[in-house]
């Protein structure tokens, strides 16, 4: 299985507009400090995750020019707004028709109506009324197949978000947990996975970063590799990075093999080829 973390940023990715931080510094010049919205490609399926402001570019920069699907794994700004790229690559603006057969676009039932609710969620429904997306909603344990992968959501009760299980012919097993992260309960179906993907959570460890308060809606950064743990995952990427932590790409690298030596984890980078 071939994967490509197309953007690795949270809600404030580096370099961040106003910011005189040194990461935000360090990512006006690019590399991996330079992040954009959290998506994540699967090239077997042809399956994308997510659509933040960024994904236009994010798609073209890494020579993505098929896109099969849409999973949006819920309905926060910084993971849909960039919807408008099944306009781009579907519709036919002169002929005024779509360009292909209805681009499939899967979401659960409450996050399109928190996302119509809050934020732009009415595109998709517009969208599909044109015939080139068509919505279909899924629920925690459904079985979504695309080709030879097939992907199965998992509900984190107390946000209504998901986690999703990617695995594809050979067995070959992914976790993706990009957000919505809080409370998280580790299902039997995750056991014996080879990677588990995760948003960046906060430390414990007051000492690792300069954020220093809490958040209360989401588990931290130790409770995740206990999860990783229960799931026998071989791997940690950590995505969803956020700037007001205040590390560099160099930095979470020596912070994680200083303070979790027993555990493969490192952080992602915009771009971040992944294979099984």
């Amino acid at each position: 299985m071939e994967m490509t973390l197309l953007g690795s940023g949270g809600v404030t990715p580096a370099p961040r507009i106003g910011s005189k931080t040194s990461v935000t510094a360090l990512a006006k010049n690019g590399g991996p400090d330079f992040r954009t919205g959290s998506s994540f490609f699967v090239h077997d399926a042809h399956l994308l995750f997510d659509t933040p402001e960024e994904v236009r570019f994010q798609l073209l920069r890494q020579s993505i020019d098929r896109i099969d699907a849409v999973i949006l794994t819920h309905w926060h700004p910084d993971h849909t707004l960039g919807i408008r790229v099944l306009e781009q690559y579907n519709w036919d603006f002169v002929h005024k028709k779509p360009v292909r057969e209805p681009i499939p676009v899967y979401i659960s039932k409450q996050q399109l109506t928190w996302f119509k609710e809050y934020s732009c969620g009415g595109f998709l429904e517009f969208y599909q009324k044109k015939g080139f997306i068509k919505i279909i909603f899924f629920d925690s344990h459904d079985r979504l197949v695309f080709n030879d992968v097939t992907v199965e959501p998992i509900l984190i009760e107390k946000t209504k978000g998901f986690y999703f299980v990617i695995t594809d012919s050979q067995g070959k097993r992914v976790v993706y947990a990009p957000c919505e992260y809080h409370e998280l309960v580790v299902d039997p179906s995750t056991r014996a996975v080879d990677i588990l993907i995760s948003h960046n959570l906060f430390w414990e460890d007051a000492t690792i970063s300069p954020r220093k308060i809490p958040p209360t809606d989401e588990d931290s950064f130790e409770q995740m590799l206990t999860h990783a743990t229960e799931m026998e995952a071989e791997r940690v990427i950590i995505t969803h990075i956020e700037e007001t932590f205040e590390l560099s790409h160099e930095q979470m690298i020596s912070v994680f093999k200083q303070k979790y030596p027993d555990f493969d984890v490192v952080p992602g980078y915009d771009g971040m080829r992944i294979e099984l």
